[in-house]
């Protein structure tokens, strides 16, 4: 299956939908709950699925960071944001580096997890990149609980000499299985000339009790808490896992 546009031809415009500066919040709050379980600072962390490098731009002040993805356009750009960052290109299904990390950061990248098999395959992957006690960050962001039909969001973001506007649409053809579909329309001028590109990816719906016992499964103990971010709409709620390595079983397999 070919990759979306986004992380292929339209990776430069990864800098207009999510920067850096997007990001900051998300970062301490990911911040607090490694130092609550033990990773301390210049640590080092794994970020599976690390993408354009938006996050680790925050995360690169605290910990000496890693990143896997399988996009080679998406980590030119990450390492445009992160020079000092070293990037690996890899699936997070199966990548094996060979070494251990204090810490993983598994974000909005599961959400390309579409079976059981490839989300339990990923925190395979993680477990097998942490020491015993190692700790997990994983937000599992698209939940069936949470699936809202035609949910629409729109952005822009740029100057007067280039500027994006991002249309995002979610719609699930067929609500008796694991995937719906995010397809992305984005406006482009430069200098005043409208160029429009879409994107359409296909993306897997969970829930909680379904990945509980795939992280009890890869030698996790996990425990769930609310994402406490300024800018959800009252009433909004995401879950946030912390997950520690307690029983090792992939160690370097």
């Amino acid at each position: 299956m070919p990759s979306p546009r986004l992380y292929d031809d339209l990776a430069w415009v990864w800098n207009y939908l999510s920067p850096p500066s997007h990001y900051a919040e998300e970062v301490e709050s990911f911040r607090l709950r490694f130092a609550r379980e033990g990773v301390s600072s210049q640590g080092s962390v794994l970020h599976l699925g690390s993408g354009g490098g938006s996050i680790d731009f925050h995360l690169k002040r605290e910990y000496r960071v890693t990143g896997v993805d399988r996009s080679a356009a998406m980590i030119e750009v990450a390492r445009a944001h992160n020079p000092e960052v070293e990037y690996v290109q890899g699936d997070l299904r199966d990548v094996r580096l060979g070494r251990t990390f204090d810490g993983v950061l598994l974000h909005d990248a599961s959400t390309y997890m579409h079976t059981p098999e490839e989300m339990q395959a990923a925190f395979h992957t993680a477990a097998a990149h942490l020491e015993p006690n190692g700790v997990l960050i994983y937000l599992p962001e698209e939940l069936r609980s949470r699936f809202v039909q035609h949910k629409t969001k729109v952005r822009t973001i740029g100057d007067a000499d280039l500027s994006v506007t991002t249309l995002e649409v979610d719609f699930d053809p067929d609500p008796s299985d694991r995937t719906f579909e995010t397809t992305f329309v984005f406006l482009i001028r430069r200098e005043g000339e409208l160029t429009v590109e879409h994107d359409t990816h296909t993306m897997g719906l969970w829930e909680i009790d379904e990945l509980l016992p795939m992280l009890r499964e890869a030698g996790f103990d996990a425990e769930i808490e609310p994402w406490e971010l300024s800018d959800l709409e009252p009433g909004e709620a995401y879950p946030l896992i912390t997950a520690v390595l307690v029983h090792p079983r992939f160690a370097g397999s």
